[in-house]
Protein backbone atom coordinates (compact mmCIF):
# COMPACT_ATOMS: atom_id res chain seq x y z
CA UNK A 1 0.00 0.00 0.00
CA UNK A 2 1.22 3.53 -0.69
CA UNK A 3 2.80 5.66 1.99
CA UNK A 4 3.94 9.27 2.19
CA UNK A 5 1.85 11.96 0.55
CA UNK A 6 0.06 12.52 -2.73
CA UNK A 7 -1.04 15.67 -4.56
CA UNK A 8 -4.76 15.36 -5.19
CA UNK A 9 -7.34 17.56 -6.90
CA UNK A 10 -10.04 17.68 -4.24
CA UNK A 11 -13.24 19.49 -3.35
CA UNK A 12 -12.25 21.39 -0.22
CA UNK A 13 -15.21 22.16 2.03
CA UNK A 14 -15.59 25.91 2.50
CA UNK A 15 -18.85 25.94 4.42
CA UNK A 16 -22.31 24.53 4.94
CA UNK A 17 -25.79 25.94 4.92
CA UNK A 18 -29.20 24.60 5.96
CA UNK A 19 -32.60 26.22 5.73
CA UNK A 20 -36.20 25.05 5.81
CA UNK A 21 -38.71 26.82 3.60
CA UNK A 22 -42.49 26.45 3.63
CA UNK A 23 -44.46 26.57 0.39
CA UNK A 24 -48.19 26.83 0.91
CA UNK A 25 -50.76 26.76 -1.87
CA UNK A 26 -54.53 26.56 -2.20
CA UNK A 27 -56.20 25.35 -5.37
CA UNK A 28 -59.57 24.02 -6.43
CA UNK A 29 -60.18 20.62 -8.02
CA UNK A 30 -63.92 20.74 -8.88
CA UNK A 31 -64.47 17.07 -9.74
CA UNK A 32 -62.42 15.60 -6.87
CA UNK A 33 -64.05 13.69 -4.04
CA UNK A 34 -60.90 12.34 -2.39
CA UNK A 35 -57.13 12.98 -2.53
CA UNK A 36 -55.25 9.71 -2.83
CA UNK A 37 -51.66 10.95 -2.74
CA UNK A 38 -49.42 13.93 -3.41
CA UNK A 39 -45.87 13.13 -4.61
CA UNK A 40 -43.54 16.15 -4.49
CA UNK A 41 -40.03 16.44 -5.96
CA UNK A 42 -37.41 19.13 -6.58
CA UNK A 43 -36.42 19.96 -10.15
CA UNK A 44 -34.16 22.34 -12.06
CA UNK A 45 -32.24 23.51 -9.02
CA UNK A 46 -29.76 26.30 -9.75
CA UNK A 47 -27.26 27.85 -7.36
CA UNK A 48 -25.55 31.23 -7.38
CA UNK A 49 -22.76 31.65 -4.84
CA UNK A 50 -22.45 35.10 -3.32
CA UNK A 51 -20.26 36.32 -0.47
CA UNK A 52 -21.24 34.14 2.47
CA UNK A 53 -24.52 33.07 0.87
CA UNK A 54 -26.06 30.93 -1.85
CA UNK A 55 -29.11 31.91 -3.89
CA UNK A 56 -31.21 28.80 -4.62
CA UNK A 57 -33.70 28.79 -7.48
CA UNK A 58 -35.77 25.80 -8.44
CA UNK A 59 -39.11 24.19 -9.14
CA UNK A 60 -41.29 22.24 -6.71
CA UNK A 61 -42.99 19.63 -8.88
CA UNK A 62 -46.08 17.88 -7.53
CA UNK A 63 -48.05 14.89 -8.77
CA UNK A 64 -51.57 14.98 -7.34
CA UNK A 65 -53.61 11.77 -7.52
CA UNK A 66 -57.33 12.03 -6.71
CA UNK A 67 -60.63 10.16 -7.03
CA UNK A 68 -63.14 12.08 -9.15
CA UNK A 69 -66.94 12.00 -9.24
CA UNK A 70 -66.76 9.28 -11.91
CA UNK A 71 -65.19 6.92 -9.37
CA UNK A 72 -61.89 6.75 -11.27
CA UNK A 73 -58.42 7.81 -10.13
CA UNK A 74 -57.12 10.88 -11.95
CA UNK A 75 -53.85 12.76 -11.96
CA UNK A 76 -52.68 16.31 -12.45
CA UNK A 77 -49.21 17.85 -12.32
CA UNK A 78 -48.24 21.20 -10.84
CA UNK A 79 -45.02 23.25 -10.83
CA UNK A 80 -44.24 26.04 -8.36
CA UNK A 81 -41.13 28.20 -8.77
CA UNK A 82 -39.27 29.17 -5.61
CA UNK A 83 -36.27 31.27 -4.61
CA UNK A 84 -34.41 31.22 -1.33
CA UNK A 85 -31.27 32.72 0.20
CA UNK A 86 -29.19 30.34 2.32
CA UNK A 87 -26.48 31.58 4.69
CA UNK A 88 -23.25 29.56 4.49
CA UNK A 89 -21.42 29.01 7.77
CA UNK A 90 -17.70 28.86 6.88
CA UNK A 91 -15.28 26.25 8.18
CA UNK A 92 -12.67 29.02 8.33
CA UNK A 93 -14.11 32.51 9.06
CA UNK A 94 -11.28 34.01 7.00
CA UNK A 95 -12.31 31.97 3.95
CA UNK A 96 -16.05 32.50 3.37
CA UNK A 97 -18.10 31.33 0.40
CA UNK A 98 -17.42 33.46 -2.68
CA UNK A 99 -18.51 33.63 -6.33
CA UNK A 100 -16.93 30.96 -8.51
CA UNK A 101 -17.04 28.25 -5.85
CA UNK A 102 -18.97 24.99 -6.26
CA UNK A 103 -22.19 23.86 -4.59
CA UNK A 104 -23.02 20.30 -3.63
CA UNK A 105 -26.72 19.91 -3.02
CA UNK A 106 -28.39 17.52 -0.59
CA UNK A 107 -31.79 19.21 -0.51
CA UNK A 108 -34.96 17.16 -0.07
CA UNK A 109 -38.69 17.57 0.33
CA UNK A 110 -38.94 17.05 4.06
CA UNK A 111 -42.69 16.91 4.54
CA UNK A 112 -46.01 17.44 2.77
CA UNK A 113 -49.41 17.80 4.43
CA UNK A 114 -52.73 18.67 2.85
CA UNK A 115 -56.36 19.37 3.69
CA UNK A 116 -59.16 18.73 1.21
CA UNK A 117 -62.71 20.07 1.42
CA UNK A 118 -64.93 17.69 -0.56
CA UNK A 119 -67.82 20.17 -0.57
CA UNK A 120 -65.88 22.97 -2.28
CA UNK A 121 -63.11 20.97 -3.97
CA UNK A 122 -60.56 23.20 -2.24
CA UNK A 123 -57.14 21.62 -1.63
CA UNK A 124 -54.70 23.28 0.78
CA UNK A 125 -51.12 22.01 0.49
CA UNK A 126 -48.16 22.74 2.77
CA UNK A 127 -44.75 21.53 1.66
CA UNK A 128 -41.54 21.89 3.69
CA UNK A 129 -38.31 21.89 1.68
CA UNK A 130 -35.02 21.32 3.51
CA UNK A 131 -32.26 23.13 1.62
CA UNK A 132 -29.00 21.42 2.59
CA UNK A 133 -25.93 22.83 0.82
CA UNK A 134 -22.19 22.34 0.99
CA UNK A 135 -19.94 24.91 -0.71
CA UNK A 136 -16.61 23.57 -1.96
CA UNK A 137 -13.65 24.85 -3.92
CA UNK A 138 -11.54 22.81 -6.32
CA UNK A 139 -8.01 22.75 -4.94
CA UNK A 140 -4.75 20.88 -5.36
CA UNK A 141 -3.94 19.49 -1.93
CA UNK A 142 -1.12 17.34 -0.59
CA UNK A 143 -2.72 14.61 1.50
CA UNK A 144 -0.93 12.18 3.80
CA UNK A 145 -1.49 8.50 3.00
CA UNK A 146 -2.20 5.76 5.50
CA UNK A 147 -2.32 2.08 4.46
CA UNK A 148 -4.93 1.48 7.17
CA UNK A 149 -7.01 4.59 6.44
CA UNK A 150 -10.26 4.90 4.47
CA UNK A 151 -9.90 4.32 0.73
CA UNK A 152 -11.12 7.10 -1.54
CA UNK A 153 -11.42 7.41 -5.30
CA UNK A 154 -10.06 10.78 -6.34
CA UNK A 155 -8.25 12.59 -9.15
CA UNK A 156 -4.50 12.60 -8.48
CA UNK A 157 -2.53 15.50 -9.97
CA UNK A 158 -0.10 14.27 -12.63
CA UNK A 159 1.06 17.63 -13.95
CA UNK A 160 0.15 20.79 -15.78
CA UNK A 161 1.45 23.02 -18.50
CA UNK A 162 0.68 26.33 -20.11
CA UNK A 163 1.73 28.23 -23.21
CA UNK A 164 0.69 31.40 -24.99
CA UNK A 165 -0.71 31.06 -28.50
CA UNK A 166 -0.51 34.12 -30.76
CA UNK A 167 -2.98 34.42 -33.64
CA UNK A 168 -2.85 37.24 -36.18
CA UNK A 169 -5.76 37.40 -38.57
CA UNK A 170 -6.95 39.81 -41.23
CA UNK A 171 -10.48 40.14 -42.51
CA UNK A 172 -12.01 42.49 -45.07
CA UNK A 173 -15.24 44.24 -44.01
CA UNK A 174 -16.48 46.42 -46.88
CA UNK A 175 -18.24 49.56 -45.69
CA UNK A 176 -16.97 49.39 -42.08
CA UNK A 177 -15.90 52.73 -40.60
CA UNK A 178 -15.58 51.80 -36.91
CA UNK A 179 -15.31 48.66 -34.77
CA UNK A 180 -17.47 48.93 -31.66
CA UNK A 181 -16.66 45.59 -30.04
CA UNK A 182 -15.18 42.14 -30.64
CA UNK A 183 -16.39 39.33 -28.35
CA UNK A 184 -14.29 36.14 -28.30
CA UNK A 185 -15.02 32.60 -27.13
CA UNK A 186 -13.08 29.34 -27.24
CA UNK A 187 -15.17 26.46 -28.57
CA UNK A 188 -14.84 22.74 -29.25
CA UNK A 189 -11.50 22.47 -27.44
CA UNK A 190 -10.02 18.97 -27.51
CA UNK A 191 -6.91 17.72 -25.74
CA UNK A 192 -4.91 14.70 -26.89
CA UNK A 193 -2.27 13.42 -24.49
CA UNK A 194 1.01 12.05 -25.75
CA UNK A 195 4.03 11.09 -23.67
CA UNK A 196 4.66 14.17 -21.56
CA UNK A 197 2.83 16.48 -23.93
CA UNK A 198 -0.67 17.66 -24.78
CA UNK A 199 -1.93 18.51 -28.25
CA UNK A 200 -4.65 21.13 -27.85
CA UNK A 201 -7.04 21.88 -30.71
CA UNK A 202 -9.98 24.26 -30.78
CA UNK A 203 -11.92 27.02 -32.47
CA UNK A 204 -11.58 30.73 -31.73
CA UNK A 205 -15.08 32.14 -32.24
CA UNK A 206 -15.45 35.89 -32.66
CA UNK A 207 -18.45 38.20 -32.79
CA UNK A 208 -17.48 41.46 -34.53
CA UNK A 209 -19.72 44.52 -34.14
CA UNK A 210 -19.04 47.49 -36.43
CA UNK A 211 -20.56 50.74 -37.66
CA UNK A 212 -20.98 50.84 -41.42
CA UNK A 213 -21.31 53.75 -43.82
CA UNK A 214 -25.09 53.73 -43.22
CA UNK A 215 -24.35 54.60 -39.53
CA UNK A 216 -26.02 51.36 -38.38
CA UNK A 217 -24.30 48.84 -36.12
CA UNK A 218 -23.82 45.53 -37.96
CA UNK A 219 -22.55 42.16 -36.86
CA UNK A 220 -20.51 39.37 -38.41
CA UNK A 221 -18.97 36.28 -36.93
CA UNK A 222 -15.90 34.26 -37.80
CA UNK A 223 -14.21 31.11 -36.58
CA UNK A 224 -10.51 30.30 -36.67
CA UNK A 225 -9.16 26.79 -36.08
CA UNK A 226 -6.04 26.66 -33.93
CA UNK A 227 -3.77 24.09 -32.32
CA UNK A 228 -0.83 24.10 -29.94
CA UNK A 229 1.61 21.63 -28.37
CA UNK A 230 1.99 22.06 -24.61
CA UNK A 231 4.69 20.46 -22.46
CA UNK A 232 3.23 18.94 -19.28
CA UNK A 233 5.45 19.50 -16.25
CA UNK A 234 5.00 16.35 -14.11
CA UNK A 235 4.56 16.40 -10.34
CA UNK A 236 6.55 13.17 -10.26
CA UNK A 237 9.17 12.79 -13.04
CA UNK A 238 8.60 9.01 -12.96
CA UNK A 239 4.90 9.46 -13.83
CA UNK A 240 4.60 11.61 -16.97
CA UNK A 241 1.34 12.46 -18.73
CA UNK A 242 0.25 9.68 -21.06
CA UNK A 243 -2.79 8.60 -23.09
CA UNK A 244 -5.70 7.43 -20.96
CA UNK A 245 -5.27 10.08 -18.29
CA UNK A 246 -7.74 12.94 -17.88
CA UNK A 247 -6.77 16.26 -19.44
CA UNK A 248 -8.70 19.41 -18.50
CA UNK A 249 -8.38 22.61 -20.52
CA UNK A 250 -8.54 25.72 -18.33
CA UNK A 251 -7.25 28.28 -20.81
CA UNK A 252 -8.86 31.51 -21.99
CA UNK A 253 -8.43 34.45 -24.34
CA UNK A 254 -5.82 36.54 -22.54
CA UNK A 255 -5.68 39.57 -24.79
CA UNK A 256 -7.16 41.01 -27.99
CA UNK A 257 -6.10 44.10 -29.92
CA UNK A 258 -7.38 45.19 -33.32
CA UNK A 259 -6.91 47.91 -35.90
CA UNK A 260 -9.31 48.90 -38.68
CA UNK A 261 -8.30 50.80 -41.80
CA UNK A 262 -11.54 52.61 -42.83
CA UNK A 263 -10.08 53.38 -46.24
CA UNK A 264 -9.65 49.72 -47.19
CA UNK A 265 -12.03 48.03 -44.71
CA UNK A 266 -9.21 45.71 -43.59
CA UNK A 267 -9.44 44.66 -39.92
CA UNK A 268 -6.24 43.31 -38.36
CA UNK A 269 -6.79 41.30 -35.15
CA UNK A 270 -4.11 40.03 -32.78
CA UNK A 271 -5.24 37.50 -30.20
CA UNK A 272 -3.28 35.84 -27.39
CA UNK A 273 -4.72 32.60 -26.01
CA UNK A 274 -3.39 31.26 -22.73
CA UNK A 275 -3.39 27.51 -23.37
CA UNK A 276 -3.42 25.78 -19.99
CA UNK A 277 -3.85 22.04 -19.44
CA UNK A 278 -4.15 20.16 -16.14
CA UNK A 279 -3.63 16.38 -16.21
CA UNK A 280 -5.04 14.08 -13.55
CA UNK A 281 -5.57 10.36 -13.10
CA UNK A 282 -8.36 8.89 -11.03
CA UNK A 283 -6.84 6.57 -8.44
CA UNK A 284 -7.91 4.61 -5.43
CA UNK A 285 -5.81 5.64 -2.42
CA UNK A 286 -5.94 5.19 1.38
CA UNK A 287 -5.75 8.52 3.19
CA UNK A 288 -4.79 9.56 6.71
CA UNK A 289 -7.47 11.25 8.80
CA UNK A 290 -6.90 14.14 11.18
CA UNK A 291 -9.72 15.71 13.24
CA UNK A 292 -7.90 19.05 12.93
CA UNK A 293 -7.10 18.59 9.25
CA UNK A 294 -8.78 19.83 6.09
CA UNK A 295 -12.38 18.79 5.32
CA UNK A 296 -13.00 17.55 1.78
CA UNK A 297 -15.97 16.10 -0.10
CA UNK A 298 -14.93 12.88 -1.79
CA UNK A 299 -16.00 9.42 -2.91
CA UNK A 300 -15.38 6.78 -0.25
CA UNK A 301 -14.83 3.36 -1.83
CA UNK A 302 -17.29 0.81 -0.42
CA UNK A 303 -16.42 -2.20 -2.55
CA UNK A 304 -15.78 -3.75 -5.95
CA UNK A 305 -17.42 -6.32 -8.15
CA UNK A 306 -16.09 -8.23 -11.15
CA UNK A 307 -17.87 -10.76 -13.35
CA UNK A 308 -17.55 -12.25 -16.83
CA UNK A 309 -20.54 -12.77 -19.11
CA UNK A 310 -20.53 -14.86 -22.29
CA UNK A 311 -22.94 -13.75 -25.01
CA UNK A 312 -23.24 -16.21 -27.89
CA UNK A 313 -25.38 -15.55 -30.97
CA UNK A 314 -25.86 -17.10 -34.38
CA UNK A 315 -27.24 -15.01 -37.24
CA UNK A 316 -27.77 -15.77 -40.96
CA UNK A 317 -25.83 -13.81 -43.60
CA UNK A 318 -27.07 -15.45 -46.82
CA UNK A 319 -25.15 -13.14 -49.17
CA UNK A 320 -21.81 -13.25 -47.26
CA UNK A 321 -18.76 -15.18 -48.45
CA UNK A 322 -16.22 -13.81 -45.93
CA UNK A 323 -16.21 -11.90 -42.63
CA UNK A 324 -13.82 -8.94 -42.76
CA UNK A 325 -14.14 -7.60 -39.21
CA UNK A 326 -16.42 -7.46 -36.18
CA UNK A 327 -16.22 -4.54 -33.78
CA UNK A 328 -17.98 -4.79 -30.43
CA UNK A 329 -18.81 -2.07 -27.88
CA UNK A 330 -20.82 -1.78 -24.68
CA UNK A 331 -23.44 0.98 -24.70
CA UNK A 332 -26.26 2.43 -22.60
CA UNK A 333 -25.08 0.90 -19.33
CA UNK A 334 -27.27 1.52 -16.28
CA UNK A 335 -26.74 0.13 -12.81
CA UNK A 336 -28.81 -0.15 -9.67
CA UNK A 337 -27.20 -0.73 -6.27
CA UNK A 338 -28.98 -3.21 -4.05
CA UNK A 339 -28.00 -4.81 -0.74
CA UNK A 340 -24.51 -6.21 -1.38
CA UNK A 341 -25.08 -6.34 -5.13
CA UNK A 342 -25.31 -4.24 -8.27
CA UNK A 343 -27.72 -4.99 -11.12
CA UNK A 344 -26.05 -3.99 -14.39
CA UNK A 345 -28.04 -3.57 -17.59
CA UNK A 346 -26.62 -2.59 -20.94
CA UNK A 347 -26.40 -3.21 -24.65
CA UNK A 348 -23.75 -5.05 -26.65
CA UNK A 349 -23.45 -3.20 -29.96
CA UNK A 350 -21.68 -4.91 -32.87
CA UNK A 351 -20.59 -3.68 -36.28
CA UNK A 352 -20.18 -6.60 -38.71
CA UNK A 353 -18.25 -6.06 -41.97
CA UNK A 354 -18.40 -8.81 -44.61
CA UNK A 355 -17.71 -9.44 -48.29
CA UNK A 356 -20.86 -10.27 -50.22
CA UNK A 357 -21.40 -12.37 -53.32
CA UNK A 358 -21.10 -9.16 -55.37
CA UNK A 359 -17.47 -8.78 -54.22
CA UNK A 360 -18.21 -5.62 -52.21
CA UNK A 361 -17.76 -5.01 -48.49
CA UNK A 362 -21.10 -4.67 -46.69
CA UNK A 363 -22.01 -3.72 -43.14
CA UNK A 364 -24.75 -4.59 -40.67
CA UNK A 365 -25.17 -3.70 -37.02
CA UNK A 366 -26.54 -5.80 -34.18
CA UNK A 367 -27.69 -4.89 -30.68
CA UNK A 368 -28.08 -7.38 -27.85
CA UNK A 369 -29.46 -6.32 -24.48
CA UNK A 370 -27.97 -7.95 -21.39
CA UNK A 371 -28.32 -7.78 -17.63
CA UNK A 372 -26.22 -9.23 -14.85
CA UNK A 373 -26.16 -9.25 -11.06
CA UNK A 374 -22.70 -8.59 -9.64
CA UNK A 375 -21.75 -9.38 -6.06
CA UNK A 376 -19.90 -6.49 -4.38
CA UNK A 377 -16.95 -7.44 -2.19
CA UNK A 378 -16.88 -4.77 0.57
CA UNK A 379 -13.62 -3.27 1.85
CA UNK A 380 -15.23 -3.17 5.29
CA UNK A 381 -17.62 -6.08 6.03
CA UNK A 382 -19.54 -3.79 8.37
CA UNK A 383 -20.27 -1.34 5.52
CA UNK A 384 -21.73 -3.32 2.60
CA UNK A 385 -23.13 -1.85 -0.60
CA UNK A 386 -26.71 -0.69 -0.22
CA UNK A 387 -29.39 1.22 -2.09
CA UNK A 388 -28.70 4.91 -2.53
CA UNK A 389 -24.94 4.55 -2.92
CA UNK A 390 -23.12 5.56 -6.08
CA UNK A 391 -21.78 3.16 -8.67
CA UNK A 392 -19.13 3.54 -11.33
CA UNK A 393 -19.06 1.16 -14.26
CA UNK A 394 -15.82 0.10 -15.95
CA UNK A 395 -17.16 -2.74 -18.11
CA UNK A 396 -15.60 -3.59 -21.46
CA UNK A 397 -15.51 -6.25 -24.18
CA UNK A 398 -12.76 -8.65 -23.12
CA UNK A 399 -12.67 -10.93 -26.15
CA UNK A 400 -14.54 -11.77 -29.34
CA UNK A 401 -14.36 -14.90 -31.44
CA UNK A 402 -16.46 -15.93 -34.43
CA UNK A 403 -16.97 -18.79 -36.87
CA UNK A 404 -18.50 -18.35 -40.31
CA UNK A 405 -19.83 -21.12 -42.55
CA UNK A 406 -19.87 -19.89 -46.17
CA UNK A 407 -22.02 -22.87 -47.19
CA UNK A 408 -24.93 -21.99 -44.90
CA UNK A 409 -24.17 -18.29 -44.33
CA UNK A 410 -24.37 -18.80 -40.56
CA UNK A 411 -22.21 -16.54 -38.36
CA UNK A 412 -21.64 -17.66 -34.77
CA UNK A 413 -20.20 -15.07 -32.43
CA UNK A 414 -18.91 -15.53 -28.89
CA UNK A 415 -18.32 -12.33 -26.96
CA UNK A 416 -16.95 -12.20 -23.42
CA UNK A 417 -17.94 -9.08 -21.48
CA UNK A 418 -16.00 -8.09 -18.39
CA UNK A 419 -18.37 -6.35 -15.99
CA UNK A 420 -16.45 -4.31 -13.45
CA UNK A 421 -18.32 -2.19 -10.93
CA UNK A 422 -17.11 0.04 -8.12
CA UNK A 423 -19.51 1.22 -5.41
CA UNK A 424 -18.76 4.51 -3.64
CA UNK A 425 -20.45 6.86 -1.22
CA UNK A 426 -20.12 10.63 -1.17
CA UNK A 427 -18.76 11.59 2.23
CA UNK A 428 -17.02 14.42 3.99
CA UNK A 429 -13.65 13.43 5.44
CA UNK A 430 -11.14 15.48 7.40
CA UNK A 431 -7.79 14.51 5.93
CA UNK A 432 -4.27 15.07 7.21
CA UNK A 433 -2.32 17.79 5.42
CA UNK A 434 1.47 17.58 5.73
Amino acid sequence: MPEGKLLMTVQRVIGRGFKQTLIEETKTIPDAVKIVEIVPSLRNLRFIVRHGKVIVQGVLHKQIFFIATDGLEHHLAEDIDFNELVDIIPVDPERPAAPGMNVQDHSVVENVVFEFDEATGQLIQKVIIALDLVVTETEDLNVLLDPLGPVIKTPVKIGEGEKQKFIRHEIHIPGAIKITDIVTHLRNVRVILKNGKAIVQGILHKQIFFVATDNIVHHIQEEINWSELVEIEPVNPDVPARPGMTATFTGFVENLVFELDPATGVLVQKVIILVRVVVTETQQVPVALDPYGIPIKTELVIGHGDKQRLIETTIPLPDAIKIVDIQAFIRDVTSVVKEGKVIVQGRLHKQIFFVGTDGLVHHISEDIDFSEMVEIDPLDPDVPARSGMNQQDHSFVESLAFEFDPQTGELTQKVVIRIQVKVTQTQELTVADP
